[in-house]
């Protein structure tokens, strides 16, 4: 399962791995993701950048194929460049962590638990 870091703000298309995030762990996760992904360490995210990032990651045993590592980059980014100048900064990442993570934490405790975690998993199959 993709981590609640930078495939979370893949406009809430993942959970977190974790029995129970806070959203401190996600915003320390994330930064981790945003430095793995910004390969030429310029402090911004292009899109070629995300779409990398997440080809080289693993959904259920397998690597992403590249077309739905395009599409996932595509979404995640439309929704993270937030001033649309075609890179995504850590700030305008982080931002759309927070959005995606209130989103998930249901009872607004700064955590997200497993019946939240389940609930968001069940959201996503409608």
């Amino acid at each position: 399962m993709i981590r609640l870091t930078l495939a979370a703000a893949l406009a809430g298309i993942a959970v977190p791995a974790a029995a129970q995030d806070t959203r401190a762990s996600a915003a320390a996760k994330y930064d981790l993701e945003f430095a793995a992904t910004d390969t030429n360490h310029d402090g911004v995210l292009t899109r070629a950048e995300v779409q990398a990032r997440i080809g080289r990651m693993q959904a259920s045993g397998n690597r992403i194929d590249p077309v739905h590592a395009k599409r996932l980059a595509d979404l995640w980014f439309d929704h993270a460049d937030a001033n649309k100048d075609g890179k995504v900064t850590r700030a305008e990442g982080q931002t759309l962590l927070a959005k995606t993570f209130d989103l998930y934490d249901r009872n607004h405790d700064g955590k997200i638990d497993a019946d939240e975690r389940a609930a968001a998993g069940a959201a996503k199959g409608r």
